[in-house]
């Protein structure tokens, strides 16, 4: 692979998912008092009447990006903020509290964001007609900072923590030389992440929001990307039971146990997407999902979409644990959520928040490539105690 390919950011291609919220059956206890028991089951019958009468409810709704030429890239794990770029050359910030649509000039390369709003890219400077990317945090209400102690003439920050550890590559501005991955933090400046194979490219993606476990890749010697997970400062390259090394990885749950990634075959021939847990070890083929952007907290929900060469191409895909695959036009239907008919969703989900209710994703709307966010309806407590008749 050559240097200028592995320095490229990846366009992001599909995503899109929801975390399908927990179904828990509780048996009634015998020690209920009988008037509860009563009160109880008329409140089941109530919900079983309502369920009835609504299955033609939506359930989420679908909000378009306003803005034209957006293409979302990451959602905070909260839901709270999105984050992407224009075709005009800026850097944009979504607020779910307000529905702001924030253009950043300033912020040219803008590719991961945090809980609290805090954007991860780069700014640009041109030295002698020579243009250099300089990796930077971009904090609400703020101007970028650039990341110090860097390790060549040129960074990107790919994600950024909760507590401002950022990560990223850091590379040799005319595309010749090394290529390596980095974590920054204010106290320290960018460090080297460590790999098994440092005469190859690496780039760390993704961070989880405590900051305690970074994902990425590191080539292999053919030039293909395979994943690597760091924890407390080692590198684990990924591999399933048999061996078999994954693509890279590319989203992260909110506390650093799932990992989700691209390009996997297994020995059968099977291919897809995959996800691993990091407590057992254990590696998920998702088929028909090519790429997999953004895991919710439990691990039960991936999204992402299909490959470029799939059929259908480029197709934004849904993974659930109980279910499988779906593709997300099949997964809006069941849902009841209407998508605008100037809409085309090839292009792919991006992100989804930790308790699975926000997805992002890009397409193609009445203006050109376009952006949407997928908001679920959280399911009604029917008991306060967590009784769930579904």
């Amino acid at each position: 692979m050559d240097n200028e390919c592995a320095l490229r950011p990846l366009p992001r291609e599909c995503r899109v998912a929801h975390a399908a919220p927990s179904r828990r059956t509780a048996a009634f206890e015998v020690r209920f008092p009988f008037r509860q028991v009563i009160m109880r089951v008329l409140l089941l019958s109530a919900a079983v009447s309502l369920g009835l009468s609504g299955l033609a409810h939506a359930s989420g709704v679908f909000i378009p990006i306003e803005t034209p030429g957006v293409q979302l890239t990451k959602l905070s794990a909260n839901g709270a903020y999105a984050v992407g770029t224009t075709f005009g050359g800026g850097g944009f910030r979504w607020v779910a509290a307000t529905g702001a649509e924030e253009v950043l000039p300033e912020m040219p390369i803008a590719l991961g964001i945090n809980n609290s709003g805090t954007i991860a890219g780069a700014v640009v400077t041109t030295v002698d007609d020579m243009e250099y990317q300089l990796g930077a945090l971009l904090p609400q209400g703020s101007t970028p900072t650039q990341l110090t102690s860097p390790l060549d003439d040129a960074s990107n920050a790919y994600d950024v923590s909760d507590d401002g550890t950022a990560v990223g590559l850091s590379f040799v501005h005319d595309f010749i030389g090394r290529a390596i991955a980095f974590v920054w933090t204010a106290g320290e400046g960018m460090t080297a992440l460590p790999v098994n194979r440092p005469d190859t490219y690496s780039r760390a993606n993704v961070i989880s929001a405590d900051g305690g476990t970074i994902a990425g890749w590191n080539d292999q010697e053919d030039g293909s990307r395979t994943a690597v997970i760091w924890k407390d400062g080692v590198a684990l390259d990924v591999v399933d039971r048999d061996g078999i090394a994954v693509g890279e990885a590319d989203g992260i749950s909110v506390d650093g146990r799932y990992v989700v990634g691209s390009s996997y075959m297994d020995i059968e021939g099977n291919s897809g997407a995959w996800l691993r847990d990091g407590n057992t070890g254990s590696l998920v083929l998702l088929p028909v999902m090519t790429f997999a952007f953004g895991v919710t907290r439990d691990g039960g929900t991936v999204v992402g979409n299909t490959g470029f060469f799939d059929d259908p191409a480029r197709a934004a895909v849904i993974w659930r644990k109980p279910v499988g695959s779906m593709l997300l036009a099949d997964f809006l239907a069941d849902q009841q959520i209407a998508v605008p008919a100037e809409w085309d969703l090839s292009g792919g989900l991006t992100g989804i928040s930790a308790d699975g209710y926000t997805i992002v994703g890009w397409g193609t709307g009445p203006n050109g490539q376009s952006s949407y966010v997928i908001k679920l309806d959280k399911p009604d407590a029917v008991f306060a105690d967590g009784f769930d008749p579904r």
